[in-house]
């Protein structure tokens, strides 16, 4: 992942691009337990702040209809929620006392969803 931009309001954001805008929530999930608190933590406070910000510039795309940049936001977006609970709820990467994440594959959950 080497050409990836962010809108311009968003740009201190890019070094996390590589590592946090992932394309499915099995690869956030994956990503967040295999970092550690540290990480978590460095991340969650680089994007916190910029967080209302970046909700309320995508609140003027269609989520199907997203430019790459604001595609690359959400992703990180979503990164961010996958990462919260880790550093306000558990204090850690993984779930406390939750089932293993690689039972519940997120395309087989969507393919239940299909009419």
């Amino acid at each position: 992942m080497t050409s990836q931009s962010l809108p311009k309001e968003f740009k201190r954001l890019e070094c996390w691009c590589s590592r946090w805008a992932l394309s499915n929530s099995n690869e956030r999930s994956r990503q967040r337990q295999n970092s550690t608190l540290d990480e978590l933590e460095e991340f969650y406070s680089s994007f916190l702040p910029l967080a209302e910000k970046a909700l309320i510039h995508l609140s003027g795309f269609k989520l199907g209809e997203l430019p790459k940049e604001e595609a690359l936001l959400l992703k990180l977006l979503l990164s961010l929620a996958e990462v919260t609970p880790a550093i306000e709820w558990y204090g850690q990467p993984r779930v406390i006392d939750g089932l293993d994440p690689e039972r519940f594959p997120a395309a087989l959950l969507l393919k239940d969803l299909s009419p």
